[in-house]
């Protein structure tokens, strides 16, 4: 398991009153490398006095990164290109999407040729973050996990209790595991922040156009998704359309390039929406795509963990 000391103390000199010292910590997926995380923290704004006394451990966990990558072989062309399943617009698209997951499966099983998927899930690499405890030479851990990684820190914490300490659980999934139910939440996270959005983009109707009320916004929702539904534009139908929308829904420092990409569709600047959604330009065909790592760990510790 590779691993990252964030910036603070040296691990051998920090003294023994300020214990715990060395949290872990993890950015969630499961999939997500968090080798840089403590990095990102503290760029973000992480106070000195978290630093001065903690330091902080970023890992790619098993199966990840610089971890012992593991590969199903999706490349950029791949059906198959997102944790989050397409919204389907109708019974034929549940069937077709249904059938992805069938080749998506033969094929991270055509792929593991060395038997490592099946070892991948939440409780192994919680006892893996138990190796790092002692590895650090801790006689108890700290941990810091975001979103999957709720469920990684409540694994461990079940697991081995005599041996936890001070943990953070940030935007809890709700279980140890994702199951269906799981995945459900995700589109009830959506329609419970849509609001929010909408009414940061009614307050800004002069600025993108998108509807004076929240309602109004929301109407401009269902107009560009019912449009792209019948006519995809700009490399975007509408089951990307709703996939981008919901990525952007994550924080508020994101709802502007969501109200100009909205705004781009209304408007039909094919171009403007491209660019701003960010959908990735055409490659050659057959190249192992930069999401395959992440999309392999997450399908493998998903299947394992869920009957």
């Amino acid at each position: 398991m590779q691993l990252q000391q964030g910036l603070g103390g040296s691990l051998a000199t920090v003294p023994a009153a300020e214990e715990p010292k060395a949290p872990q910590l993890n950015p969630g997926g499961p999939g997500g490398s968090g080798l840089a995380l403590s990095a990102l923290l503290v760029a973000q704004g992480l106070p000195s006095s978290v630093t001065d006394r903690y330091d902080l451990i970023g890992m790619d966990t098993r199966g990840i990164g610089h971890s012992t990558p593991v590969s199903c072989g999706f490349t950029t062309d791949s059906p198959y290109y997102s944790n989050m399943p397409p919204y389907a617009v109708d019974d034929a698209a549940v069937t077709a999407q249904a059938k992805i997951a069938e080749q998506a499966a033969e094929q991270c099983a055509g792929n593991d040729r060395d038997d490592r998927l099946r070892h991948l899930t939440t409780a192994n690499t919680a006892r893996d973050l138990d190796r790092i405890r002692a590895a650090l030479g801790e006689e108890k851990t700290s941990y810091l996990g975001y979103s999957y990684g709720t469920a990684l820190g409540a694994a461990y914490t079940s697991m081995f209790p005599e041996r936890t300490d001070r943990i953070v659980l940030d935007s809890d999934i709700g279980d140890t595991h994702l199951d269906r139910d799981g995945l459900r939440r995700y589109a009830l996270g959506m329609e419970q922040t849509l609001p929010d959005f909408a009414q940061w983009a009614a307050r800004r109707h002069d600025s993108y156009g998108l509807g004076r009320t929240p309602q109004q916004v929301r109407a401009s929702y269902l107009t560009i998704a019912g449009r792209l539904d019948k006519a995809p534009a700009a490399g975007i139908d509408g089951s990307v359309f709703r996939l981008l929308t919901f990525g952007h829904l994550f924080m508020q420092t994101q709802y502007p390039q969501l109200a100009q990409t909205w705004q781009a569709m209304l408007e039909g600047d094919e171009a403007a929406a491209r660019d701003l959604s960010a959908v990735p330009k055409e490659t050659a065909d057959g190249a192992l795509s930069p999401n395959d790592n992440a999309l392999t760990v997450f399908l493998s510790v998903t299947c394992n963990d869920v009957e």
